[in-house]
This record gives structure tokens, sequence and C-alpha cells, in this order.
């Protein structure tokens, strides 16, 4: 079977919103961007490109744990 790149797109996030719940994330801008900035070097990406994908990664993270502790009664 061969999966289109939609597929392995899709399946890369769901293993990567896997991963993020279960080490967490961190929250210090300085970090981020630096983790970024170094990231893109290395997969040879525009470091703005991998900034739009991280603040669509952390703001799912956020909004299920929100969602999470909003379950709480």
């Amino acid at each position: 079977m061969s999966l289109s790149t939609e597929r392995i797109g899709q399946i890369a996030m769901l293993a990567l919103q896997r991963k993020m719940g279960q080490d967490g994330i961190r929250l210090n801008s300085k970090e981020i961007k630096r983790e970024i900035a170094n990231e893109a070097k290395n997969l040879g990406i525009p470091a703005p490109e991998l900034a739009e994908f991280a603040k669509i990664m952390i703001k799912d993270a956020f909004d299920k744990t929100m969602a999470e502790l909003d379950s709480i009664k």
C-alpha cells in the first residue's frame, strides 16, 4: 500500500500530538524560538513555516488541556 503525502502528514500530526500529550510542552518563548530556528535549519525548511506549525500544535495541546480542566466538576 502506498500512502499519499496528505496521509503521511496526517499520521505525522497524530504522532506528534500524542508525543506532546505524553511529554508535555514548554511555553518559554525564548526557548521555543531558538528550537524553531535550529530545527528549521536541520530540516531545511523556512523558520516562519515551522513557527506557524508550532503555533498550531501548541494551540491544539493548550485547547485539549483547557477542555480537560473544564470537565472537572
